[in-house]
């Protein structure tokens, strides 16, 4: 069974209690980092009146490189399929002694 741990994280400086696996904690304490250097950033470029409005503006930030990124892997692992395929078949034709 995997072991859970309850940890706070600052969004936005406000904290977030979350039930989360041990494994994991690297994660959420890097996300916290990203999202709250993100925070700043987006808080210089642009006037809000409340930080939701920033917040939402980094999450659909996130996701459309998100989601950029996605489209670049398959992209990738379409061309990579088919060279691991034809390097497979150049290996098969080998005889190891």
């Amino acid at each position: 069974m995997e072991e859970k741990i309850k940890i706070t994280i600052q969004v936005a400086q406000r904290p977030i209690t979350i039930l989360i696996q041990k494994e994991w904690e690297h994660y959420f304490r890097e996300a916290e980092k990203i999202i709250n250097d993100s925070f700043l950033t987006f808080a210089k470029r642009w006037t809000y009146k409340d930080q939701q409005d920033l917040l939402s503006k980094i999450l659909v930030d996130f996701v459309v490189k998100w989601l950029a990124d996605e489209e670049r892997l398959k992209a990738y692992d379409e061309e990579l399929v088919p060279m691991m395929e034809s390097l497979k078949s150049l290996t098969d034709t080998f005889e190891v002694d």
